[in-house]
């Protein structure tokens, strides 16, 4: 899992065209770029992509921005895309997307 000032990474193909990225430490604004950066390059050949935000125990409003563009990337390629969050990332959500418009699992 490569690690970006205390950021890991994780990437597993469960379908040729579905992957599951999976984040780990802490996402501020000195590594906020990296996971945009690692999320469009692992994702951009599939067509459902999982961020699995479980292992977040930090959240700035950086990384929530890096959310909201992964969403509008999403959007224009056509890529469904699901975020599992855990508390730790909720509570940042909750109060950067009252309106729910990120697409959190249930």
């Amino acid at each position: 899992m490569p690690s970006i000032d205390h950021l890991k990474f994780s990437t597993e193909w469960l379908a040729p065209f579905e992957v599951r990225i999976t984040v780990a430490g802490s996402v501020d604004a000195a590594n906020a770029a990296e996971l945009s950066e690692y999320v469009l390059r692992r994702g951009a050949n599939s067509r459902h992509l999982t961020l699995d935000m479980t292992g977040v125990d930090f959240l700035s409003t950086a990384g929530f921005s890096v959310l909201c563009s992964i969403s509008e990337r999403c959007a224009r390629a056509n890529v469904d895309w699901t975020l599992v969050s855990n508390p730790t990332v909720r509570r940042v959500l909750d109060i950067c997307d009252p309106h729910l418009t990120l697409p959190l699992a249930s």
